[in-house]
C-alpha cells in the first residue's frame, strides 16, 4: 500500500506539469490501475478506499476502477455475485463521502441462472447513473457458459461530457465502438487484459480512438491472478491518438484532463465521420 500512496504522490506532481501544457481544461478523470488479488474482496476494497482518498485530494470528478474491480476475472460466479451484493451500495457511500463519481465493474445473478459482468458508474448524490453488461463474453476463457451477453449501449453525461463503456473483450469488436461513437466524446474500456497480448490491448486502445475520433480511457490491473499476469498498461488517448498518460505497470491513481470541445475539434478539422456509409455496412453484415 505504501508503494501505491507513493506512486499516486509523484503522478501528482507529474500532472502539475502536463496540466501547463494542456488544451481547454473541462473534466478530470483518473483511472485506478489497481493490483487486484483474485477472490479477496475485503482486501481489494481497502485499495480502492485509499485510490479514493488521493483522488478527492486531486479533485477528480470521475474515478475508473477495472473490470470485475473487486473479485478479479473468475468464473466463481457464486462467489462475485455474492460481492456483488454489496459492492454497489458500498460504492454508492463512498462516492457520497468523496463527492466524486465512481466507476467500477461488478456481477449480477440473472433468473436463467447464470451472472451477467456490469460497469457502472455512481453519481455524488448516491445514485446508481450508469449501468451496463459485458456485450461479448471471452468464449476462449469459458465466460460465456457462466455469463449472458448484454444487449444495449447505454450513455451518460457528466459535465459536458458523453461517455460510453464497452468491457475488455468488447475491445476486438469494432462495430460497437462505431455504433457508440457519434453518440460519445469519451469510451471508457474496463479490463482485466493479460501481459501477454499488451500488445493487442495497447494497439486496439489506439486504433478505437482513431477510428471514431473519441477519447478511450481503458482501465486496467496489474499483478498475478490465477496464473495469468496483468501489465497495466492503462492509458488516455485522444481523438487523434495521441497517448495523453501511460500508467505503463506502476499501481496507483492517474489523472488527466479531457475536454468535450477537443472531439468537435478533431472532427471538423478531419471530418472523417462524415463519409461513413453505415447503410452500406449493415447490407454487408447480414
Amino acid at each position: 500500500m505504501e508503494k501505491i500512496l507513493a506512486r499516486c504522490l509523484q503522478n501528482v506532481k507529474s500532472y502539475g506539469i502536463m496540466k501547463k501544457n494542456s488544451e481547454v481544461l473541462s473534466m478530470r478523470i483518473a483511472l485506478a490501475q489497481t493490483e487486484i488479488f483474485s477472490k479477496q474482496y475485503e482486501k481489494n476494497k481497502k485499495t480502492a478506499l485509499s485510490i479514493c482518498n488521493l483522488a478527492q485530494a486531486m479533485e477528480v470528478r470521475l474515478l475508473l476502477f477495472p473490470e470485475m474491480s473487486f473479485t478479479g476475472f473468475n468464473m466463481d460466479t457464486d462467489y462475485s455475485i455474492a460481492a456483488g451484493l454489496d459492492t454497489v451500495p458500498w460504492m454508492q457511500k463512498l462516492a457520497t463521502t468523496g463527492q466524486c463519481y465512481l466507476g467500477f465493474g461488478w456481477v449480477k445473478a440473472t433468473k436463467s441462472g447464470k451472472a451477467e459482468n456490469h460497469y457502472s458508474i455512481v453519481a455524488p448524490d448516491g445514485s446508481l447513473f450508469f449501468d451496463m453488461v459485458k456485450l461479448h463474453p471471452f468464449s476462449y476463457a469459458q465466460e460465456d457458459q457462466f455469463f449472458e451477453k448484454g444487449n444495449a449501449l447505454p450513455t451518460c453525461e457528466i459535465d459536458g461530457i458523453r461517455f460510453g463503456c464497452l468491457i475488455c473483450y468488447d475491445l476486438r469488436f469494432p462495430e460497437v465502438f462505431s455504433a457508440l461513437a457519434p453518440k460519445t466524446d469519451c469510451i471508457l474500456v474496463p479490463a482485466n487484459w493479460p501481459e501477454r497480448r499488451k500488445l493487442h490491448w495497447c494497439s486496439l486502445l489506439t486504433a478505437r480512438a482513431i477510428e471514431n475520433q473519441v477519447y478511450v480511457a481503458g482501465i486496467n490491473c496489474v499483478g498475478t491472478q490465477d496464473g495469468l499476469h496483468y501489465s497495466g498498461d492503462s492509458r488516455f488517448i485522444a481523438p487523434d491518438g495521441t497517448i495523453l498518460q501511460d500508467c505503463r505497470s506502476a499501481s496507483g491513481c492517474f489523472v488527466c484532463d479531457l475536454s468535450a470541445k477537443t472531439v468537435a475539434e478533431t472532427r471538423q478539422a478531419f471530418p472523417v465521420q462524415k463519409d461513413r456509409r453505415p447503410d452500406f455496412y449493415r447490407s454487408i453484415l447480414l
